[in-house]
Protein backbone atom coordinates (compact mmCIF):
# COMPACT_ATOMS: atom_id res chain seq x y z
CA UNK A 1 0.00 0.00 0.00
CA UNK A 2 1.18 3.50 -0.86
CA UNK A 3 -0.24 6.72 0.56
CA UNK A 4 0.37 10.29 -0.54
CA UNK A 5 -0.39 13.11 1.90
CA UNK A 6 -0.76 16.52 0.25
CA UNK A 7 -0.09 19.14 2.89
CA UNK A 8 -0.76 22.88 2.91
CA UNK A 9 1.07 23.88 6.09
CA UNK A 10 1.85 27.56 5.76
CA UNK A 11 2.59 29.30 9.03
CA UNK A 12 3.90 27.18 11.87
CA UNK A 13 4.14 23.70 10.36
CA UNK A 14 1.53 22.19 12.69
CA UNK A 15 -0.23 20.17 10.00
CA UNK A 16 3.03 18.92 8.53
CA UNK A 17 3.96 17.62 12.01
CA UNK A 18 0.72 15.62 12.05
CA UNK A 19 1.52 14.17 8.59
CA UNK A 20 5.02 13.27 9.79
CA UNK A 21 3.56 11.48 12.82
CA UNK A 22 1.27 9.46 10.53
CA UNK A 23 4.27 8.60 8.36
CA UNK A 24 5.92 6.95 11.37
CA UNK A 25 3.36 4.12 11.23
CA UNK A 26 2.17 4.15 7.61
CA UNK A 27 3.78 4.13 4.14
CA UNK A 28 3.18 7.84 3.51
CA UNK A 29 4.93 10.17 1.11
CA UNK A 30 4.42 13.78 2.20
CA UNK A 31 4.06 16.34 -0.58
CA UNK A 32 3.75 20.08 -0.24
CA UNK A 33 0.56 21.29 -1.92
CA UNK A 34 2.57 23.47 -4.32
CA UNK A 35 4.45 20.39 -5.57
CA UNK A 36 1.54 17.92 -5.54
CA UNK A 37 0.91 18.19 -9.29
CA UNK A 38 4.37 16.67 -9.86
CA UNK A 39 3.23 13.33 -8.42
CA UNK A 40 1.55 10.53 -10.36
CA UNK A 41 -1.56 9.93 -8.25
CA UNK A 42 -2.19 6.59 -9.95
CA UNK A 43 0.92 5.32 -8.12
CA UNK A 44 -0.89 5.66 -4.79
CA UNK A 45 -3.73 3.72 -3.21
CA UNK A 46 -4.87 6.59 -0.99
CA UNK A 47 -4.34 10.35 -1.20
CA UNK A 48 -4.77 12.49 1.91
CA UNK A 49 -5.38 16.22 1.98
CA UNK A 50 -4.34 18.26 4.99
CA UNK A 51 -3.84 21.83 5.99
CA UNK A 52 -4.17 24.45 8.62
CA UNK A 53 -7.51 26.13 9.12
CA UNK A 54 -7.71 29.85 8.39
CA UNK A 55 -10.94 31.75 9.09
CA UNK A 56 -12.84 28.49 9.52
CA UNK A 57 -11.68 26.65 6.39
CA UNK A 58 -8.74 24.98 4.69
CA UNK A 59 -6.62 27.07 2.35
CA UNK A 60 -8.72 27.91 -0.72
CA UNK A 61 -5.96 26.56 -3.00
CA UNK A 62 -6.17 23.16 -1.32
CA UNK A 63 -9.96 23.04 -1.71
CA UNK A 64 -9.66 24.10 -5.36
CA UNK A 65 -7.05 21.37 -5.91
CA UNK A 66 -9.39 18.80 -4.34
CA UNK A 67 -12.29 20.00 -6.51
CA UNK A 68 -10.19 19.23 -9.59
CA UNK A 69 -8.85 15.92 -8.26
CA UNK A 70 -10.32 13.61 -10.88
CA UNK A 71 -7.41 11.18 -11.04
CA UNK A 72 -7.16 7.82 -9.37
CA UNK A 73 -7.16 6.73 -6.59
CA UNK A 74 -10.70 7.00 -5.35
CA UNK A 75 -9.72 6.67 -1.67
CA UNK A 76 -8.89 9.79 0.32
CA UNK A 77 -8.73 11.22 3.83
CA UNK A 78 -8.72 14.72 5.28
CA UNK A 79 -6.81 16.22 8.20
CA UNK A 80 -6.25 19.62 9.75
CA UNK A 81 -4.94 21.65 12.65
CA UNK A 82 -6.58 24.80 13.94
CA UNK A 83 -6.90 27.09 16.90
CA UNK A 84 -10.06 25.32 18.03
CA UNK A 85 -9.70 21.79 16.61
CA UNK A 86 -13.29 21.77 15.31
CA UNK A 87 -14.05 18.69 13.19
CA UNK A 88 -16.58 20.64 11.12
CA UNK A 89 -13.75 22.72 9.62
CA UNK A 90 -12.92 19.69 7.44
CA UNK A 91 -16.40 19.61 5.86
CA UNK A 92 -15.68 21.88 2.87
CA UNK A 93 -12.70 19.77 1.85
CA UNK A 94 -14.64 16.53 2.35
CA UNK A 95 -17.47 17.92 0.22
CA UNK A 96 -15.01 18.91 -2.52
CA UNK A 97 -13.55 15.39 -2.61
CA UNK A 98 -16.94 13.68 -2.55
CA UNK A 99 -17.95 15.96 -5.42
CA UNK A 100 -15.30 14.23 -7.54
CA UNK A 101 -16.62 10.80 -6.52
CA UNK A 102 -13.86 10.12 -4.02
CA UNK A 103 -14.44 7.94 -0.98
CA UNK A 104 -13.30 9.78 2.15
CA UNK A 105 -12.07 7.14 4.59
CA UNK A 106 -11.77 9.51 7.53
CA UNK A 107 -11.32 12.98 8.91
CA UNK A 108 -8.85 14.04 11.60
CA UNK A 109 -8.33 17.32 13.37
CA UNK A 110 -6.56 18.64 16.42
CA UNK A 111 -5.57 21.93 17.95
CA UNK A 112 -2.35 23.59 16.88
CA UNK A 113 -0.35 26.54 18.08
CA UNK A 114 -2.22 29.57 16.79
CA UNK A 115 -0.42 32.89 16.36
CA UNK A 116 -2.85 34.42 13.92
CA UNK A 117 -3.42 38.18 13.99
CA UNK A 118 -3.85 39.55 17.51
CA UNK A 119 -2.85 36.25 19.13
CA UNK A 120 0.71 36.82 17.91
CA UNK A 121 1.05 39.74 20.35
CA UNK A 122 0.51 37.34 23.26
CA UNK A 123 2.69 34.49 21.99
CA UNK A 124 -0.28 32.61 20.59
CA UNK A 125 -2.79 30.18 21.97
CA UNK A 126 -2.51 26.38 22.31
CA UNK A 127 1.18 26.50 23.16
CA UNK A 128 2.78 23.09 22.82
CA UNK A 129 0.13 21.87 20.36
CA UNK A 130 0.07 19.59 18.57
CA UNK A 131 1.47 17.47 21.37
CA UNK A 132 2.36 13.82 21.92
CA UNK A 133 -1.29 12.85 22.47
CA UNK A 134 -2.23 14.51 19.16
CA UNK A 135 0.56 12.61 17.39
CA UNK A 136 -0.64 9.36 18.97
CA UNK A 137 -4.20 10.10 17.85
CA UNK A 138 -2.98 10.87 14.32
CA UNK A 139 -1.21 7.50 14.19
CA UNK A 140 -4.35 5.71 15.36
CA UNK A 141 -6.33 7.64 12.75
CA UNK A 142 -4.11 6.66 9.80
CA UNK A 143 -4.08 3.02 10.89
CA UNK A 144 -7.88 3.15 10.90
CA UNK A 145 -7.87 4.69 7.40
CA UNK A 146 -5.67 1.82 6.19
CA UNK A 147 -7.99 -0.72 7.85
CA UNK A 148 -11.02 0.80 6.10
CA UNK A 149 -9.19 0.69 2.79
CA UNK A 150 -8.36 -3.01 3.23
CA UNK A 151 -11.94 -3.82 4.25
CA UNK A 152 -13.20 -2.14 1.06
CA UNK A 153 -10.77 -3.96 -1.25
Amino acid sequence: MKILAIVASKHLGNTRKIAEAMAEVAPITIADMNEAANYSFADYDIVGFGGGIYAGSHDRKLIKFAEGFNDKPVYTFVFSTSGTGKETYNNALIKALEGTNKKVLGSFTCKGLDKFFILKLFGGTNKGKPDEQDFKNAKIFILDVMKKYHEDN
